[in-house]
């Protein structure tokens, strides 16, 4: 095979090449600045067995669920992967172990509380401000100070398929060449108490997930957080969905979705990559690197200090997980000066928090909206 034909992909229309141009083709579901969305859920019929042994059709979602382990890399960027507790797996050859059962990352938390709380005490040694302001001041620095933890417990997802309708400016379906409205094969990643709301709000219309219309707004700001936190959601009227409307549509949206493969969804998430066990022990280490240098110095000069996020300001000693923190030993002139432990950061390491989607819409003034929109 040639470069050319190795390498090249045929253009069959002009909008399919702008859109993936625009990078319209990728798989992951965005939330996107003062957007509105019409989601369809889609599902496949499977037969499960009733209590009395009768044959019974269930919709069953096309989802996938994991844990996931999310953290800000040395280099600043968010990070994610799969959490490796109880993933046991060789390579294909089947002679080399690539994961025990085993996940460093969970190994870590107690740790990445332990620093969480040595910044605390810091903060409060440091901080001269009194009263209200004092208050205002530590609760915001330690919320940060948590989120910034090098390691967290594993947080369940659920990454759920959904089809996104395109739509026009003035709020109406798109329509192809089959007079249909056209469409993209999404997938949407949802914690489990996004998943929860929702669920709820779709059941107060009366209605199940599978097979629901969703309305999604979203707020028109910058800030991608409040973007999500902001946004509001909305199921349709059965008589408005586009696929009673347009009758076909969800035939054609069904054997696209039965074509639907999750392999190279590691290409849009890619805490689905994966990692051996010996990959996250590394980064692990590199990590706590000096969170490490210094609990090892601390067992020999309870004086050693932690400078990983801290200058020249001088500390308590934190309390490491079941231990009694010793006292600070004064500086007394001629003294021999305590080691210090991590490099001279500088001012503290500000660390940007993960992207999340969140739901929730009116649709553009279209009538229908099935039950009143709720914040999430």
């Amino acid at each position: 095979m040639s470069f050319l034909a190795a390498a090249s992909k045929r253009v069959d229309d002009v909008r399919g090449f702008l859109r993936d141009a625009a990078g319209g083709n990728s798989i992951k579901y965005t939330a996107e600045k003062g957007a509105r969305h019409l989601i369809y859920i889609p599902y496949k019929e499977k037969v499960v067995m009733g209590e009395n042994g009768e044959a019974i059709k269930q919709r069953a979602l096309e989802a996938l669920t994991g844990k996931v382990h999310e953290w800000t890399g040395v280099d600043g960027k968010y990070k994610a992967v799969i959490c490796m507790k109880d993933v046991v797996r060789k390579s294909e050859d089947g002679t080399s172990l690539l994961n025990d059962g085993t996940c460093p990352f969970c190994d870590r938390v107690s740790d990445a509380w332990d620093i969480y709380r040595y910044r605390k005490e810091l903060e409060e040694e440091k901080c001269k401000l009194t009263g209200d302001e004092r208050k205002k001041h530590l609760e915001k620095v330690t919320s940060t100070f948590a989120d910034e933890r090098k390691a967290k417990d594993a947080r369940t997802y659920m990454y759920l398929l959904v089809v996104k309708f395109r739509i026009s400016e003035n709020g109406s379906p798109v329509l192809g060449s089959d007079n249909l409205p056209e469409y993209d094969l999404k997938v949407m990643k949802l914690s489990s108490s996004r998943v929860e709301k929702i669920q709820q709000q779709i059941a107060n219309a009366g209605a199940d997930l599978p097979g629901s219309e969703l309305i999604f707004e979203y707020p028109s700001t910058d800030d991608k957080r409040l973007q999500i936190s902001q946004s509001t959601t909305s199921p349709v009227f059965p008589d408005r969905q586009l696929l009673v409307r347009y009758p076909g549509l969800k035939d054609k949206i069904d054997k696209d979705v039965a074509k639907f493969d999750w392999e190279g969804i590691d290409k849009s998430f890619s805490e689905w990559s994966g990692m051996t066990t010996d990959a996250a022990l590394a980064t692990t280490n590199g990590l706590f690197e000096k969170w490490d240098e210094y609990k090892k110095a601390v067992a020999i000069n309870p004086s050693a200090q932690y400078m990983e996020y801290i200058t020249d300001t001088p500390v308590s000693q934190p309390a490491l997980a079941g231990a009694t923190a010793p006292m600070q030993t004064p500086n007394i002139a001629g003294a021999i000066p305590a080691p210090v432990i991590g490099g001279m950061g500088g001012e503290d390491i500000k660390m940007p928090q993960p992207p999340t989607f969140d739901a929730n819409a009116v649709f553009g003034g279209q009538a229908g909206v099935g039950a009143p929109k709720i914040t999430i």
